[in-house]
């Protein structure tokens, strides 16, 4: 069903953005938490900076489109939709766009850490990365998973209304 000329899958591009942000992150933990096994730590604080600009430099824009897509589709269902046609799921959806926003509030804390490992920390990196993992993880388990719950109660509500 479509609301206000917004076609109804608009909904459902939300959710499947903002589970595609949470499984982004979930990957970038995974794969970047090798570089911490103690054994492996003098080659990764060798490699770790070369890895790090090239993962960053392919991950960024994916982060940012994910979360432009979340953003303009949460944006586009609270202004294009009718009050009548949300009820009860524009406070989710509200909740899901400031919770996806959220995201680059870490942005001032984490880039430091970006910074030192793009210029090659040398015998810091594994720590700078532990920091950056730190906080990613935060994120992730904070406004990340809030987003997604968000989106996904909102879209259930919107879909069981309409």
């Amino acid at each position: 069903m479509a609301s206000a000329g917004l076609p109804a899958t608009l909904h459902l591009v939300l959710v499947i953005s903002t589970t595609c942000s949470l499984w982004f992150a979930w990957d970038q933990y995974e794969f970047l938490m090798i570089f911490r096994k103690p054994d492996l730590q003098p080659q990764s604080n060798k490699m770790l900076s070369s890895y790090f600009n090239t993962f960053f430099s392919r991950g960024a824009p994916r982060v940012v489109g994910l979360l432009l897509t979340s953003v303009i589709s949460c944006g586009s269902i609270l202004r294009y939709s009718p009050s009548t046609v949300l009820r009860d799921s524009a406070p989710w959806y509200l909740a899901g766009l400031l919770c996806t926003l959220g995201h680059q509030i870490y942005m001032p804390i984490i880039l430091p850490s970006i910074r030192a490992l793009q210029g090659d920390a040398k015998e810091n990196n594994v720590s700078e990365l532990t920091k950056w993992l730190r906080i990613h993880t935060w994120r992730s388990l904070t406004v990340d998973i809030a987003a997604w719950v968000c989106c996904i109660v909102a879209t259930t509500k919107y879909f069981s209304h309409n």
